[in-house]
């Protein structure tokens, strides 16, 4: 992370700022947690390049030191918690139609 925005953006598709404010919100709406081993920056960053860079479990397992079960397992727990942003993120449309559409013919 501290190789600049670029690198960011090519491992986790995502400048820094913005995985840090993602961890926040995590982290304020009490979705995920730090664990003993594992930082909730770690586990979100391990799901980003999971899902932004199609990496496979075993290939994550290598790169951070961790065995294919604990990456399986923080990649469900991150997985959940983003769900659950759904909530927060995603409005419900309106079920009114904005005039410029309805008057348009």
């Amino acid at each position: 992370m501290n190789r600049g925005d670029r690198h960011c953006i090519e491992q986790i598709r995502m400048k820094p700022v913005v995985l840090y404010r993602l961890c926040d919100v995590l982290t304020s709406r009490d979705l995920l947690r730090s664990t003993q081993n594992v930082s909730i920056r770690e586990q979100v960053i391990v799901f980003l390049q999971i899902v932004g860079q199609n990496q496979r479990f075993h290939f994550i397992s290598g790169t951070y030191y961790r065995s294919v079960k604990t990456i399986h397992h923080y990649f469900r727990i991150v997985l959940k918690a983003v769900l659950k942003l759904y909530k927060h993120l995603i409005k419900d449309p309106e079920d009114t139609v904005p005039a410029e559409i309805m008057n348009n013919r």
